[in-house]
């Protein structure tokens, strides 16, 4: 805290991490009994809200993870029948991941389970006070988007290289 009593910014960030970190161990530990861990119930989930035929590297941007790993967890949901890759029409080089009926099965429980999670957690928090923080991230994002951009304009579409 600064001797104003208002966090500093590296307080906010890791208060925000924390928070992000103890959601997904509250979504793990439900999940934990239909055999998902939070390696497994994301990438469903994210497909789920994504679309079927979603490319895997929207989805390993989605996740926040390098392709290389992505590649390692679809390699065992596929394995475990949860999701198959195919290719696309449009670009026979691209695979466009598909939930299989098992997938979708567990993509659903695991939804329900994170957003009752996630009802609970905010339920204390007054709509306008939840309103303000959601503008309050989107605010942030747009501002690490911008230093991104900043720091490497090759990326996210531009021209500059």
């Amino acid at each position: 805290m600064t001797s104003t009593g208002k966090p500093r910014p590296i307080d906010f960030g890791f208060q925000v991490a924390r928070i992000a970190r103890r959601l997904r161990q509250a979504v793990d530990a439900e999940l934990r009994v239909l055999g998902l861990t939070e390696a497994t119930w994301r990438p469903l989930v994210y497909v789920g809200r994504l679309g079927e035929g979603v490319r895997q590297k929207e989805l390993a941007a989605a996740l926040g993870i390098e392709g290389p790993s992505l590649v390692r967890l679809l390699d065992g949901l596929e394995r475990r029948g949860l999701i198959e890759r195919r290719e696309t029409d449009a670009d026979r080089r691209a695979r466009g991941i598909y939930l299989t009926p098992a997938g979708r099965d567990l993509e659903k429980r695991a939804a329900r389970t994170s957003g009752a999670i996630q009802r609970r957690m905010l339920a204390a928090i007054a709509p306008a006070d939840l309103a303000a923080c959601e503008r309050a991230f989107r605010t942030i994002e747009q501002a690490l988007d911008d230093v991104e951009q900043a720091v490497r304009p090759w990326e996210k579409g531009s021209d500059a290289q």
